[in-house]
């Protein structure tokens, strides 16, 4: 069985695994949050795999590390170690420091003057569209950063990102999805839209060149070996990281460690199904590698950490509801002193 922890309201990007439409056998998969996690006192004997660090705060960081521990502890296999999981600022700033990646990112907040422009500005926890276009220059930079503190934007959790993309065709870009499941490195997709910005896929854009394309990278797995040292520098053992073609090499834009995971479903081209179909039912043999445990309960140790936050959440309900019930009796008394 295998168990993901993930944020409160962010369980939805599992049902394919969790519902069993994924497309291809699969280990049975639960899905829970942190916020149940943290007070729990036992578990399920299952591989837990460890998700969305970059929306935890940091106190809640702390005790999923915590959490990493004492599970491990208690000899079930976890996957993305909290304490060691990069996330996108970090990420970005080693992947340049390595050579990797030919930008890098800058915090908003230090009002940086980026080595090389256009920039856009992004949210570093957030994983929907840029706050900006592409900036042409530091004044537009500056300028942009000052208008949003004007509009009410804080800029803590803002990020500018030195912008690195290129067209495989004439308004076309294109970027590859490759998880790691384990000690495999999957290539597993490629989407392509006509902006620069490259999210969901533009319905009808790609072509059945760029299918057999896609089909010979995944099922090469062309780009594995080259990007198994991001997902070791980003210390992912399960997640998704998004790259793209620029220059002779490949730039890995995020590692996301709670990515979406559609159902399988027919598309416009066959050449695609195939493609797709093998990319599934491959991870689903790299699942079945990783997975441990029966789901039945297991009992574990809470860290110093876990402990002394969940004697403060006792004392704080305990309040809370004593509170509460003054309150009620207190009504309760005028209302019977208010009778005839």
């Amino acid at each position: 069985m295998l168990r993901f922890i993930t944020a409160p309201g962010h369980l939805y990007t599992l049902e394919p695994l969790v519902q069993r439409t994924f497309g291809a056998d699969t280990p049975p998969c639960q899905v829970t949050t942190y916020d149940m996690m943290f007070r729990a006192v036992s578990t399920s004997r299952a591989t837990h795999i460890f998700t969305d660090m970059e929306r935890l705060y940091e106190w809640e960081l702390a005790l999923a590390a915590d959490l990493y521990r004492s599970i491990r502890d208690a000899g079930v296999p976890c996957l993305n170690d909290p304490a060691r999981v990069m996330c996108r600022y970090e990420l970005l700033r080693n992947l340049y420091k390595a050579g990797i990646n030919p930008f890098t990112a800058y915090r908003a907040v230090d009002r940086p003057h980026p080595a090389r422009f256009p920039v856009f500005l992004r949210f570093e926890a957030d994983h929907g569209v840029p706050v900006s276009d592409p900036l042409p220059d530091q004044t537009a930079l500056d300028t942009k950063l000052t208008a949003l503190r004007a509009a009410g934007v804080p800029l803590r959790g803002v990020i500018v990102v030195e912008y690195a993309t290129e067209p495989i065709a004439p308004g076309v870009w294109q970027k590859f999805g490759t998880f790691r499941v384990g000690h495999a490195v999957l290539v597993d997709h490629s989407v392509a839209e006509d902006r620069w910005l490259v999210k969901y896929g533009k319905l009808g854009l790609a072509t059945d060149e760029m299918f057999e394309a896609e089909r010979a990278a995944v099922m090469s797995n062309r780009f594995a070996e080259e990007l198994r040292p991001v997902f070791e520098i980003a210390g992912v053992e399960w997640g998704r990281a998004d790259h793209a073609t620029y220059g002779d090499r490949q730039v890995v834009y995020e590692v996301n460690t709670n990515p979406s995971i559609a159902a399988l479903t027919p598309q416009r081209s066959p050449i695609r199904d195939a493609t797709l179909q093998f990319a599934r039912q491959r991870m689903a043999r790299h699942l079945w590698q990783i997975d441990f445990g029966d789901g039945s309960p297991l009992q574990f140790r809470a860290g110093e950490r876990l402990m002394e936050y969940r004697s403060q959440f006792r004392r704080s309900w305990a309040r809370r509801f004593y509170s509460t019930l003054r309150s009620a009796m207190s009504l309760a008394s005028s209302d019977l002193n208010l009778r005839p």
